[in-house]
């Protein structure tokens, strides 16, 4: 079986509880509702990605845009087309244990670190909530642990960024996981509610 192919009946499982949703309707979608998705990327235009910036893509994230999707309009405001950032080549600086919390740091440290966040490297968009808060993919690290993982990206409101950490197991996401978590979420939400990312991020709710 090929790396990817392994992803594959999982995939298959997530769209189709995408798909149940799709006669539902909610007063909050963000993007388009129901889901539009667009065409998968070739194998050739990902390889080309990966060479020109030395790494190489999380399998699940990679299968799942080679074969089902490059963008879409969910979550939120959509899953977004694969960037081509100019420092996805440098390593990501953080860490699961070793996050960027922001409200964590002295004052030096907290002016030292936020001036460098629109140059920190090594992850890539996947979709943002609205307000400064995003969900990023980690795809170059020195970590094997965090490279992968989803983390949590909000610096417009003065938080940092730290994984997303899934409340019943523990575990930190992947692309997968994550796709799965908002599908599932979605599911359980009335038509006129509404909830983010930030619930599965730890220390979070120090800032409500």
């Amino acid at each position: 079986m090929a790396i990817g192919e392994q992803y594959d009946e999982r995939i298959a499982h997530i769209m189709s509880k995408i798909e149940a949703l799709r006669e539902r309707e909610f007063s909050i979608t963000c993007g388009e509702w129901p889901p539009i998705w667009k065409p998968p990327m070739s194998e050739k235009a990902v390889a080309a990605f990966e060479a020109k910036h030395q790494i190489h893509l999380p399998a699940d994230y990679r299968r799942f845009i080679t074969t089902v999707a490059s963008s879409g309009s969910q979550p939120f405001y959509g899953l977004e087309v694969l960037t081509d950032l100019p420092d996805l080549s440098n390593p990501f600086h953080y860490t699961l244990t070793n996050p960027l919390i922001l409200f964590q740091l002295t004052e030096e440290e907290w002016d030292d670190e936020n001036e460098e966040e629109e140059t920190l490297g090594g992850v890539l968009t996947l979709c943002t909530e609205g307000c400064g808060m995003d969900s990023v993919l980690v795809v170059n690290s020195n970590d094997p642990d965090t490279y992968g993982t989803v983390w949590y990206w909000d610096f417009a409101n003065d938080f940092g960024t730290s994984p997303m950490i899934d409340p019943k197991t523990g575990r930190p996401f992947h692309f997968l996981d994550w796709l799965e978590y908002w599908a599932d979420r979605t599911a359980a939400l009335a038509d006129d509610e509404y909830f983010g990312f930030a619930e599965t991020v730890e220390g979070l709710e120090i800032l409500d």
